[in-house]
């Protein structure tokens, strides 16, 4: 399954080709149309095929991912990802290598798997699963962002604009934040519930976060300024945790956050939503994906 949108690259072209001689007759191509198109498509697959191969982003994997989850199975398709997209955050909290063909269809053709937990992000309105990342605060306001630039300048030049939006408008909002290892209540920053450790065009925002130790790490920036947290942006690609007194790192399979009064912007491995109360959580083991 891919983003039908974007262009097959010449290694997307061979990996079909390969696909289809390997498999004839058992293999099809499923390309989106439209927004969110992917969502419903695995969702009627669940049932039916044994192994889905999402080629694209973060954003490509976050859709077939929460398809899957939404068909409320207890046995679901195996998941091989192949990064082609802007960031591949995900791709890179897994530890991958640099995609290479013949070692892809090795493990493939081996089925090789490893268990994968996906996290989950409750609102009153609506259910969400994170393979990655889920971020309330500065991250989803970036997010709103990005979808109204992309539609002028396209994907790599609209991030970059985004945040240079979100920097100059973001204002902290008020929170209430619960869970059975922490406690606060006062401004926000971000926070981020992290099931990967990599996230925002690779930043580590969690350093040594396994997507596959049945845990979810929080890092919560509270009353942190936006310069504090450029000035760390270094720090931060590198794999380093930030040192400030409002900079909370800790592992709480349980989180809920409450905006006071006011709207919560998230997203959820780059995908917006909203909210005024968010419930999160772990399914640990849920899903079975191809190590390679």
């Amino acid at each position: 399954m891919l983003n039908g949108s974007k262009k097959k690259s010449a290694v997307i072209l061979e990996l079909i080709e390969t696909c289809q001689e390997t498999w004839p007759g058992d293999f099809c191509v499923i390309e989106s149309k439209f927004e969110k198109e992917l969502i419903d498509i695995a969702r009627d697959h669940a049932s039916k095929v044994e192994v889905i191969i999402a080629v694209g982003g973060d954003g490509t994997l976050n859709e077939i991912m929460n398809g899957l989850l939404s068909a409320q199975r207890d046995t679901l398709p195996v998941l091989a990802i192949i990064p082609h997209g802007t960031g591949n955050d995900f791709y890179q909290s897994a530890g991958f290598n640099k995609f290479h063909l013949p070692t892809f269809m090795s493990a493939l053709k081996a089925k090789k798997t490893i268990s994968c937990d996906v996290g989950v992000i409750k609102t009153d309105e609506e259910t969400r699963y994170f393979m990655n990342v889920a971020d309330i605060g500065f991250g989803g306001a970036v997010v709103l962002s990005l979808n109204e630039f992309r539609k002028q300048y396209g994907a790599g030049f609209s991030y970059g604009l985004a945040i240079l939006k979100t920097f100059f408008r973001y204002t902290r909002p008020l929170v209430n934040i619960e869970s059975d290892a922490f406690q606060y209540t006062g401004e926000l920053l971000l926070a981020a519930a992290c099931n990967g450790a990599i996230f925002g065009n690779g930043l580590h925002i969690h350093p040594g976060a396994s997507i596959r130790d049945g845990k979810l790490n929080m890092t919560i920036l509270g009353k942190v300024s936006l310069l504090d947290y450029l000035l760390n942006v270094i720090k931060v690609k590198r794999g380093k945790r930030i040192k400030h007194p409002e900079a909370h790192y800790f592992e709480s399979n349980q989180l809920v956050v409450h905006g006071k009064g006011v709207k919560l912007h998230a997203e959820t491995d780059g995908e917006y939503l909203s909210g005024t109360r968010f419930e999160i959580s772990i399914l640990p083991q849920r899903i079975a994906i191809v190590p390679y």
